[in-house]
C-alpha cells in the first residue's frame, strides 16, 4: 500500500506541476516581472556587463593553460601552476570586492561600482603581460606576481555586481532577477570559448586573438562604471517603494485591529433583576 500511495502522490505532484506550467496567468505574472526588471537601468547594466566578459573568461578557462605550454614554451606543470596562482588571485579579488565594496558603500552607494569597473579594466594589463611576455625563461616571481594581479583584477567585479543587483530589485522580483543574471552568465560561459575559437581562426593565431579578446574586460568595466550614474536613483526608488508598502501594511493592520476591537466590545445587556 505504501508503494501505491507513493505512486499516487507522484502523479498528483506531476499533475500539479503540469497545471502550473499551463497556467497562462502565472506566465503573464512572470512576463510583467521581467518587463519591470528591464525598466531598471541598473539591472540592464548588470546583465550587459557579463556579456563581453565571457570572452576573456573563455580564454582563461579553456585555452590559457595549453597556450602557455605550447606557444610560450612553459612546461605543463608550470602552466598549470600559473593558472592555479591566477585562481588564488581571483579569490583575493573576490575578498577585495566584498570588503572594499562594503567599505565604499558606506561612503556612497555609487563608489563600489567604480571599484569594480576600474579593477576590471586594470586587470587587462597584467593579462596582456601574461599572454605576451611570460614564457619558460621568465623568473618565477615575475610569473607569479603577474598571475596574481591578473586574478585580482578579474575577481573584484563579481561580489559587487551581485550586491548591486540585490539592492536595486524588490524582494518579490529578486529571485527572477538572479535567475536571469545566472542564465546570462552560464550562457556566456558556454559561448565564450566558441567566440574565442572563431577569433583564433579569423586572426590566424592565438596570441592576437587573446590580445583582442581581453578588450571584453574593458567593456565589462565600462558597463560597471556606468552604474555610477544609475544605481543611487534606482536604489532610492526601491527603498521608497518598500517604505510605502510597509506603511500601507501597518495602516491596514491598525484598521483591522480597531475593527476587531470594536466587534469584541459591543453593548452588553443587563441581566440583573
Amino acid at each position: 500500500t505504501g508503494a501505491v500511495a507513493s505512486t499516487s502522490n507522484d502523479k498528483k505532484g506531476c499533475r500539479r506541476t503540469l497545471m502550473q506550467l499551463l497556467d497562462w496567468q502565472e506566465w503573464a505574472s512572470h512576463l510583467r516581472t521581467f518587463i519591470s526588471l528591464l525598466r531598471c537601468r541598473t539591472v540592464v547594466l548588470t546583465l550587459l556587463q557579463g556579456a563581453p566578459g565571457c570572452i576573456p573568461w573563455g580564454i582563461v578557462n579553456t585555452y590559457l593553460n595549453d597556450y602557455l605550454s605550447e606557444d610560450r614554451g612553459m612546461s605543463v606543470e608550470g602552466a598549470t601552476l600559473t593558472i592555479l596562482v591566477f585562481g588564488f588571485g581571483n579569490f583575493l579579488g573576490m575578498l577585495l570586492g566584498g570588503m572594499g565594496g562594503n567599505f565604499l558603500y558606506k561612503m556612497d552607494p555609487r563608489y563600489p561600482n567604480l571599484l569594480s569597473g576600474v579593477a576590471a579594466i586594470l586587470g587587462c594589463v597584467p593579462m596582456w603581460v601574461l599572454i605576451n611576455t611570460v614564457d619558460a625563461g621568465s623568473p618565477v616571481l615575475y610569473t607569479i606576481s603577474t598571475s596574481v594581479l591578473a586574478g585580482v583584477g578579474s575577481g573584484v567585479t563579481g561580489p559587487i555586481v551581485k550586491a548591486t543587483l540585490q539592492n536595486t530589485t524588490l524582494p518579490n522580483t529578486r529571485g527572477q532577477a538572479f535567475a536571469l543574471f545566472n542564465t546570462f552568465d552560464d550562457f556566456g560561459r558556454g559561448l565564450g570559448p566558441v567566440f574565442v575559437a572563431m577569433m583564433i581562426t579569423s586572426m590566424g593565431g592565438r596570441a592576437p586573438a587573446f590580445n583582442v579578446g581581453m578588450i571584453g574586460w574593458i567593456l565589462c568595466g565600462s558597463f560597471n562604471m556606468a552604474m555610477y550614474f544609475t544605481v543611487k536613483n534606482d536604489e532610492n526608488m526601491i527603498q521608497t517603494t518598500l517604505s510605502e508598502k510597509i506603511q500601507r501594511q501597518n495602516k491596514e493592520g491598525k484598521i483591522r485591529a480597531c475593527f476587531d476591537e470594536n466587534q469584541g466590545t459591543g453593548p452588553t445587556q443587563d441581566t440583573s433583576m
